[in-house]
């Protein structure tokens, strides 16, 4: 059994992006994960590989609404969001 707790303010590091603390095992293993990974999730039913990231179709990172979600590769999600830290 799991419970899911938040979602919760994230750091500086990742911008404020919200984020979900999630307690496995009665509370004896603890995990995070951001909170469009998990909207994505409870969207498709599917559960993603940690080298697929969660992408925002519109590059608004606070935009988390269902149809501006996607999964894409580690690879592809870097290099969009390299190409978009050149343009500014």
């Amino acid at each position: 059994m799991k419970k899911v707790y938040g979602p919760y303010k994230g750091s500086k590091e990742n911008k404020g992006r919200p984020i979900y603390v999630i307690k496995k095992d009665g509370g004896k293993k603890t995990t995070s994960t951001n909170k469009a990974r998990l909207d994505y999730k409870k969207k498709t039913g599917k559960s993603l590989p940690k080298t697929t990231h969660v992408d925002h179709k519109d590059n608004n990172k606070h935009n988390d609404s269902k149809g501006n979600l996607r999964a894409v590769s580690r690879k592809k999600n870097i290099g969009k969001e390299n190409k978009r830290r050149v343009g500014k």
